[in-house]
């Protein structure tokens, strides 16, 4: 190791600076674009020894666990560098594919907060006893951050960290890493416990009675009810009166905000289209909106979601015929001859994107497809298989829910 004075080049895909020194490229923590940091430098590393916060780009953190908590990258960024940031990541993936087209301006959707978390649960013991954290682990450690509040979160989570405190008390026997969802929900909160493995009955009848006392509207266990007063929904903000059942710990867009606004721009993408099928539909929040307008057939491998969108369907009854049905896309997807009764595809994969599916879409004679993706680079890599079946990328709008973190949404529309 050596002392070297680097200059951030720019912002990498993780969110650090990076610096170019004698060819080798460092990520930095923290630091911005302009900003010198002097360094320790050797075997791939660079262990920061001071750093001149000169960019005028910098800005106060809002939260006091910044720097610690590993649950933000770029609290220290100002919102449109880190807009204009978003949006060049999804540029550069395609460029790497070389396929060009308009990418609109990234649209933040925060919203009043993110609605779901996930809080780790862990056992101290010190020398004054037994202590229980609840938190998001340190950046770049295994170490948990004792969470008091996160402003990222919708004001209904608030009580989340001291639940889980509470929870780690009645399982303080159990020396295991324990973590806790929690979704706000419009009947209260939604929880489920991982981590703990079966329990015995007297504990099983702890936790039920601290969700009584708490007034849960559920608590799970790997999935398997505790207790369910209400069966707990979301609102869909753009469509007053209509609601979606969550079953537990399944997939749900971290923002209200961000679940409509992706559902409007697919639904742009769409228009006019008589027939849907959705791929990777999840409990349903994009296909029971665009039913008010259009046949939906839908899929997902994820059952319980699957049963609880048929739930949605007949809770929330008009518009046009809208099915779904479980089935895993990625080990079985819909082939070119299943997607004969459909005019448009609009696909949800998870990160790793749909391979296979893009393969058999692109063998199909779909005309349309709309593509929400979280990954710019396997969207990148599915969308490279689109054009050279003759797809035309007619365009692509970044969605930003996750604030002060490097992940970004997008929307996309292919025409054949």
């Amino acid at each position: 190791m050596k002392e070297a004075r680097l200059v951030v080049e720019r912002i990498g895909n993780r969110g650090d600076g990076i610096a170019v020194h004698e060819g080798v490229s460092y990520p930095l923590p923290y630091a911005l674009p302009g900003e010198s940091v002097r360094a320790m430098v050797g075997e791939g590393r660079a262990d920061i020894l001071s750093l001149d916060p000169s960019s005028p780009e910098r800005v106060a953190p809002h939260c006091r666990h910044f720097g610690q908590c590993g649950g933000c990258a770029l609290q220290h960024w100002s919102p449109e560098p880190v807009a204009l940031w978003k949006r060049e990541r999804i540029r550069h993936a395609l460029e790497r594919v070389r396929i060009e087209t308009a990418i609109a301006p990234t649209r933040d959707a925060h919203g009043a907060g993110r609605r779901r978390v996930t809080l780790h649960i862990r056992r101290n013991e010190g020398p004054d006893g037994i202590a229980i954290l609840a938190g998001f682990m340190k950046a770049r450690s295994h170490q948990l951050v004792d969470l008091d509040a996160c402003p990222l979160l919708v004001p209904a989570l608030a009580p989340v960290p001291d639940l889980a405190r509470r929870i780690g008390h009645v399982l303080r026997g159990f020396n295991k890493p324990l973590d806790l969802q929690a979704t706000a929900s419009l009947d209260g909160l939604d929880l489920d416990l991982r981590g703990s493995g079966p329990l015995p009955e007297a504990l099983r009848q702890k936790l039920v009675g601290l969700a009584m006392e708490t007034g849960l509207a559920r608590l799970t266990l790997h999935g398997e009810r505790l207790i369910e007063p209400r069966p707990p929904r979301v609102a869909m903000v753009d469509q007053p009166g209509m609601t979606l059942f969550v079953p537990p710990g399944s997939f749900l867009q971290a923002t209200a905000e961000a679940e409509a606004k992706l559902a409007g721009l697919a639904g742009g993408i769409l228009v006019g289209t008589k027939h849907l099928a959705e791929l990777f539909c999840g409990l349903g929040p994009f296909g029971l909106r665009l039913a008010r307008k259009m046949k939906v057939t839908a899929f997902d491998s994820d059952r319980p979601a699957i049963e609880a969108f048929q739930r949605s369907i007949r809770a929330n009854p008009g518009g046009k015929p809208a099915v779904a049905e479980a089935r895993d896309l990625f080990r079985r997807p819909l082939f070119a001859p299943e997607l004969k009764p459909f005019d448009a595809v609009l696909l949800d994969p998870p990160r790793q994107g749909a391979e296979a599916q893009i393969r058999e879409i692109a063998k199909s004679r779909i005309g349309r497809v709309a593509y929400v993706s979280c990954d710019p680079e396997s969207f990148a890599r599915d969308a490279q298989v689109l054009v050279a079946a003759g797809f035309r990328l007619t365009g692509v709008t970044p969605v930003d829910q996750f604030r002060h973190s490097p992940h970004v949404e997008l929307v996309a529309g292919f025409t054949r």
